[in-house]
């Protein structure tokens, strides 16, 4: 202690100033552009716009909206609400409510939210309503299984995230070949079903031919989706003793 307090007398007299950093100082974040998504009515026309707020390391630490109108000669359109995702908890977008604009506006910036979303606004005009998103969530896993075989581990999930105003739903197979073996996926699908009838979208692939994996290796396809009574992911491999085998995925 006493050397510590010698080196700091020391250095005070040679007209050195030490200046103390806290250990928790937060790392300086600039607002950038992430998604923005407009329509044209004949009232006028409407955006909605989400940034990303980014560090200088380049980490995303959080987000938020607006909604842009842009009424046309002789119209107006009436800002109402706001939420995240389609089914969120509306928010008014004026305290007490919007009046009707019949001059360029744009609404106050939304709290911030920490997770990606999608940002949905909502305004209305004579006789047409407009509803207009934009960004998006990150996959969510809902449903999935993976076997194990002597030549590897195969799994199959079903995901979903929010795109704007529309729901995603995304299949996936996962193929981890044991050392020195080979797996081979042949396809794969997502899908619903919806008062006994089923639709889905299906990924060939083998087209124009399947391939024989030896190291880790994923397959997708995506779609927009809509609600059903069950949701669904499938798909199948070759294996090298000969066996095609296939798996399906659902909830609830």
């Amino acid at each position: 202690m006493r050397k510590i307090i010698a080196a700091l007398v020391t250095l005070a007299a040679a007209g050195v100033t030490l200046v103390a950093t806290p250990s928790n100082a937060e790392a300086a974040t600039t607002w950038k552009a992430h998604d923005k998504n407009c329509q044209t009515v004949i009232a006028g026309s409407a955006c909605a716009e989400v940034q990303k707020r980014v560090t200088d390391s380049g980490s995303v630490t959080g987000y938020r909206g607006r909604l842009t109108v842009t009424p046309a000669s002789g119209q107006s359109i009436t800002p109402t609400t706001y939420s995240w995702s389609m089914y969120g908890v509306l928010k008014d977008l004026c305290s007490g409510g919007c009046t009707a604009k019949t001059t360029a506006w744009a609404s106050a910036w939304s709290p911030v939210e920490t997770t990606a979303g999608a940002y949905v606004a909502r305004a209305t005009t004579t006789g047409e309503s407009l509803w207009l998103g934009a960004s998006w969530s990150k996959w969510t896993k809902v449903a999935g299984r993976c076997v194990t075989y002597s030549a590897g581990e195969v799994c199959v999930n079903r995901h979903e995230r929010s795109y704007r105003m529309n729901g995603h739903e995304r299949g996936q197979i996962v193929v981890k070949p044991a050392s020195g073996q080979w797996i081979e996926p042949r396809w794969v699908r997502v899908g619903r079903v919806h008062d006994g009838t089923g639709n889905s979208q299906t990924a060939d692939l083998c087209d124009p031919s399947c391939t024989r994996r030896t190291t880790n290796w994923s397959g997708t396809t995506m779609r927009v989706g809509s609600g059903a009574d069950e949701y669904f992911a499938s798909a199948s491999w070759a294996l090298p003793s000969g066996e095609v085998k296939s798996m399906r995925v659902s909830y609830p």
